[in-house]
């Protein structure tokens, strides 16, 4: 009888750890379908419109995954988005009209101040992006959460793809060219400006809304920068 109750015993036991086991192993499944469906959330917003839902759905390592993807994704928009709030200021493109040279002319102090604050701030930002857009950068994130190789490969997984390196080589190029391209022209302001200020009283703005100055040379070393 003792026997028989002992192998009651032992088989309820047994039982109980495979249904732990069991619950354990469905739960985990759940954890991980919860943040392969988060991720793909993540790689079908639009990064310069959308916000991140930065809510975390699943829990221990997951969790870990989960909020250092979109911590990552976050910053990276919200950096994004900073820099286009920069590149569409008006304000850029009026730097070299008659009606600033007459405001802010002869010494140009606002231009200058702007022009440099808006080289500084958009090198910085684009320099951030260009950071971030690289797969050690993207690893480094996860790598500090000291998490096992398992969850490190699933997080490199999600992030990366298969495709993800050529991908990613093609949009830091577009933003290296990006880069050049907005500081060429900040640079021709930039050199105008510096030709005003040098020779101010050697110059003026007619009624007529056009700049005009004392001597051919002048006209000639302005138009070499606007050519540029």
């Amino acid at each position: 009888m003792k026997k028989k109750s002992i192998a009651i015993i032992i088989a309820l036991v047994i039982l109980v750890i495979v249904g732990v086991l069991a619950y354990i192993g469905t739960a985990d499944l759940r954890q991980a379908s919860t943040l392969r469906a988060e991720a793909q959330k993540l790689s079908e917003m639009d990064i310069e419109k959308d916000n991140v839902d930065m809510d975390i759905k699943t829990t221990g390592e997951y969790a870990v995954i989960e909020q250092t993807m979109k911590e990552y994704i976050n910053k990276y928009s919200t950096t994004l988005k900073e820099l286009e709030v920069i590149l569409d200021d008006d304000k850029i493109s009026e730097l070299l009209t008659a009606e600033n040279y007459k405001n802010d002319g002869p010494d140009f102090v606002e231009t200058k101040k702007y022009i440099t604050e808006t080289r500084e701030s958009f090198n910085e930002k684009m320099q951030t992006l260009i950071d971030m857009t690289s797969q050690e950068k993207m690893m480094e994130a996860i790598e500090e959460k000291n998490l096992s190789q398992e969850y490190v490969d699933l997080y490199k997984e999600l992030m990366l793809g298969e495709n993800m390196t050529e991908d990613l080589k093609e949009a830091v190029e577009s933003l290296q060219e990006s880069s050049e391209i907005i500081n060429k022209i900040l640079d021709i302001q930039d050199n105008i400006i510096d030709l005003l200020i040098e020779n101010k009283g050697k110059w003026e703005v007619s009624d007529e809304g056009e700049i005009q100055f004392e001597s051919q040379q002048l006209v000639n070393k302005y138009n070499e920068f606007l050519d540029s």
